[in-house]
């Protein structure tokens, strides 16, 4: 049933949508039924718009995906920030879930671990800084990709957003194989996360960057020249990372202490 007026400012409605807010004018009292219908499965699980379309496809055509997002398609699209933010909480809440498996599962091996003050500092930042660190990412790649790829005449601020749709990617990616590392505790295997995480995820993070700036931009270079681009792209990503963690541990952790960690 359409209301009169709309409920969230009051405005006097004649369609499907207020004209004033945009709420539809055809909202009612949550229900508990209506609330996981709707809400929830609707919301989430919806093929069309909502978190598995977003999903989709920042992982199947990224650079696509971000150029209608930019070009003004963006209803079907969950929030790219926000969906960010809730992949990091989830892997945080798997790292924790992993921890307490650990200990019970691999309770011997975990005991001979041994983590010097340094390497327990680090852990100990890594965990709190997560999201400011993750999140400087977006600026850094929008303006690389800025300067790179300058024929497709983007605002700064637009490949920001295709640098956010790749960081969406590239979280999903990592929730992915987050997930699969408890694996792990079924094989009786506790070298499984460290290969999925320190030798596939980077490998894996890479080729789905290049691929997805190769998607957005493939119309506007020739072959030979997009792949230079990208090449010199990579190079200076992983230079300026090395450095960064150089610079990350000499600041945070402390000239001359040595980080062990027997994996």
């Amino acid at each position: 049933m359409e209301n009169k007026y709309c409920l969230n400012c009051n405005n006097p409605v004649s369609g499907k949508y207020c004209s004033n807010c945009g709420q539809k004018s055809d909202t009612h009292r949550i229900t508990f039924k209506h609330f996981v219908l709707h809400d929830i499965m609707h919301g989430v699980f919806h093929f069309e718009k909502g978190m598995l379309f977003t999903a989709k496809q920042a992982l199947v055509r990224p650079g696509k995906a971000a150029l209608d997002y930019i070009y003004g398609k963006r209803i079907n699209y969950y929030n790219i920030f926000y969906f960010i933010l809730l992949l990091i909480g989830i892997n945080l809440f798997l790292g924790y879930c992993y921890e307490i498996f650990e200990k019970r599962v691999f309770a011997e091996y975990f005991a001979e671990r041994e983590f010097n003050e340094a390497g327990i500092r680090l852990h100990e930042i890594l965990n709190t800084y997560t999201k400011l660190m993750i999140l400087t990412v977006v600026p850094v790649f929008g303006i690389k990709s800025y300067l790179f790829f300058r024929r497709k005449k983007l605002n700064l601020t637009e490949h920001f957003i295709l640098s956010g749709i790749l960081l969406l990617g590239v979280a999903l990616i990592y929730t992915i194989i987050n997930t699969l590392t408890f694996l792990g505790f079924i094989i009786d295997s506790e070298n499984l996360k460290t290969y999925l995480i320190y030798f596939c995820f980077p490998f894996l993070a890479i080729g789905y960057a290049m691929y997805g700036y190769f998607n957005a931009f493939r119309e506007d270079y020739a072959l030979f020249g997009i792949l230079i681009r990208l090449i010199f792209l990579v190079i200076l990503i992983l230079v300026e990372l090395y450095a960064t963690v150089f610079l990350f541990l000499l600041f945070f952790v402390g000239k001359g202490n040595t980080i062990i960690y027997s994996l």
